[in-house]
């Protein structure tokens, strides 16, 4: 998901709050936001599973995995785990701004997003290239149709305009 500026987000996401039965586009951006924390969460889950399986490798080596060509893949899978942790923090709450119904509480989960954001990292540096994967890894979830995220949120929406 592209950047956007806190300021936009406030705005797009107070309008997605209200007292009265959600616009289309209203529905929309809420539909939206729940695709976006379904797949960081499971981003972030598929991030958490990678490093315990290199840390059962790693324990299973002979002395412990401490060869570099060994080590660079983990500590590579422990950054990706933290980083998609912190997007599957920021997503779940704009998912939880877009669907509050108090533009008080709507601003409170902007606001509490904006503390998961991550600045930009050095060029060249692990946490770059971790999070070009992870934008590709997110890029492609999003275009799967049999993604489990894309087929629950779908069918949310689908019930939502009945």
């Amino acid at each position: 998901m592209p950047r956007v500026a806190p300021a936009v987000v406030v705005v797009l996401l107070l309008a997605a709050c209200g007292g009265s039965r959600p616009t289309a586009q209203q529905r929309e951006e809420r539909t939206e936001a729940r695709r976006q924390a379904c797949i960081a969460e499971a981003l972030q889950a598929r991030g958490r599973v990678r490093v315990a399986r290199l840390d059962t490798m790693l324990a299973q080596m002979p002395g412990g995995g401490t060869s570099p060509g060994l080590r660079a893949p983990h500590t590579f899978a422990q950054v990706y785990a933290t980083y998609a942790d912190l997007r599957a923090h920021e997503a779940a709450y704009v998912d939880s701004a877009a669907h509050s119904e108090s533009k008080e509480d709507s601003t409170r989960f902007v606001q509490s997003a904006g503390s998961f954001r991550v600045n930009r990292p050095a060029p060249g540096s692990v946490e770059e290239n971790v999070i070009r994967d992870y934008q590709r890894d997110l890029a492609a979830s999003r275009r799967n149709p049999e993604h489990p995220c894309n087929r629950l949120v779908d069918d949310v929406a689908e019930k939502a305009e009945d």
